[in-house]
């Protein structure tokens, strides 16, 4: 679909009856400028100044993300408030909501002729697959327009790899659109140590060994989590040269992967389903029942710390040599807030030492970490990914780093998101075609 003689708003509304992908490929010639909210005169590199702000915007910030394992209800959103307390004066209160306004707003919005922040949020939280999506719905500013510099402290020090520019989008010279908080998250693998052996599990494709057979979990092929796991299947199809097309972001290599999946891993699953959050899926880890299953690496860290587990020592995390497809939480802030001073407080807080080790980190170099959060083991597991700069790394507690891989950064396979995002209903409908016969 080409943008010439479209307005603004037929194209957000074409854009979100087709989840924004049909905008990707024209999205800079097509963004419309952000409007940008003025704070009125307060000096934000005085706290006191930036006190008076918070409470000129009510003291008030809403965010979507995920439940981080349950510590959105009361853990963080109380560690925000003392936070803006000890730096500002002010306690801030974090409004937390989970992901369904962003996930159903994707499509709804743009019919209505309105943006995330209409519905009061100030940051939104969601996975790099969205991020196009969201910038060509024009739901975002920049996070580091000028007037709020001073309040993002821990900027300068964020790695590479984790800040978004878009210099086509520049406002005023800045052009952060995304912050990923998150060092890495993606799609691995677990197994049951005391049923296989584990030496013998390098890579995704020894799951097609016969002794697998229906002992796998997995998400289905009509999920996206599904497609993410696939993609570190697929990359190793071609590597291993178990399969002819060598170009990983083409239908003909998905074709290819589909069928050897049907011929070689749809037997393997016992149950398709999400065994980061549905206990019964975890109880089929717990019981032996099942041998494997893939989720996320948050989840999979979660399930190595967990009371049973600690006890009875039968789990290990399998890491894929030949790659693991990330899809990292991104920050990002809402045009039009109503709390935008709140919301650049909230993000530069998220990659701070303490909000990326939940609380349990080292005060001192050699000094032993303390839990200030009084977090349980498999909390700080889910919540804690690797860290996004060098000092979030440096205070991360000694015990914890046996649950982490030794060079995540090597095992990450970088998604071509704009070759993926139009693919997905091709995908799971190729799925049902070459599998179910559908």
């Amino acid at each position: 679909m080409g943008n010439k003689g479209l307005s603004r708003r037929e194209f957000l509304k074409a854009a979100g009856a087709l989840g924004a992908s049909a905008s990707l490929g024209n999205l800079s010639k097509f963004h419309v400028p952000a409007f940008v909210r003025q704070v009125g005169d307060f000096d934000l590199s005085d706290p006191g100044q930036v006190g008076e702000a918070l409470k000129a915007e009510g003291a008030h910030v809403k965010m979507s993300s995920w439940g981080f394992g349950g510590l959105s209800e009361s853990i963080l959103p109380n560690a925000f408030s003392a936070y803006t307390e000890k730096l500002y004066g002010v306690p801030v209160t974090l409004e937390w909501v989970g992901s369904a306004d962003i996930n159903d707003g994707i499509t709804t919005l743009p019919l209505a002729d309105k943006i995330i922040s209409d519905l009061g949020y100030d940051v939104i939280d969601k996975e790099e697959d969205a991020y196009k999506s969201i910038l060509a719905l024009d739901w975002t500013e920049p996070i580091n327009l000028p007037q709020y510099m001073p309040l993002l402290t821990q900027l300068e020090n964020v790695e590479a790899p984790y800040i978004f520019h878009e210099p086509d989008l520049a406002q005023d010279g800045a052009d952060i659109y995304g912050l990923v908080y998150q060092g890495y998250e993606w799609l691995q693998g677990i197994l049951r140590k005391d049923k296989v052996d584990i030496t013998h599990y390098e890579d995704w494709v020894d799951l097609a060994r016969d002794e697998m057979v229906g002992k796998g979990i997995d998400y289905p092929f009509n999920d996206d989590r599904g497609h993410f796991v696939f993609m570190g299947i697929l990359n190793s199809l071609i590597q291993k040269k178990f399969i002819e097309p060598t170009d990983l972001w083409s239908q003909e290599a998905w074709e290819a992967g589909i069928a050897w999946w049907g011929e070689n891993l749809e037997d393997k699953i016992q149950v398709y389903g999400d065994t980061g959050n549905d206990p019964t899926k975890q109880l089929l880890l717990q019981t032996g029942d099942a041998w494997w299953a893939a989720t996320w690496g948050s989840y999979v860290r979660q399930l190595l710390g967990s009371e049973w587990n600690q006890q009875d020592d039968v789990l290990s995390a399998f890491y894929p040599t030949s790659g693991i497809a990330a899809d990292r939480e991104t920050l990002r802030a809402t045009k039009g807030a109503p709390h935008p001073v709140a919301a650049r407080i909230l993000i530069n807080w998220f990659v701070t030492d303490e909000f990326q080790n939940v609380g349990w980190y080292k005060e001192a170099e050699g000094a032993e970490a303390i839990n200030h959060w009084n977090v349980t083991e498999s909390n700080y597991l889910t919540a804690y990914a690797g860290g996004v700069q060098p000092s979030n790394r440096a205070v991360a507690p000694d015990w914890a780093k046996p649950y982490y891989p030794d060079d995540p950064g090597s095992l990450i396979l970088p998604i071509n998101w704009e070759w993926y995002v139009p693919q997905k209903q091709w995908i799971s409908q190729t799925y049902d075609r070459i599998v179910m016969g559908i």
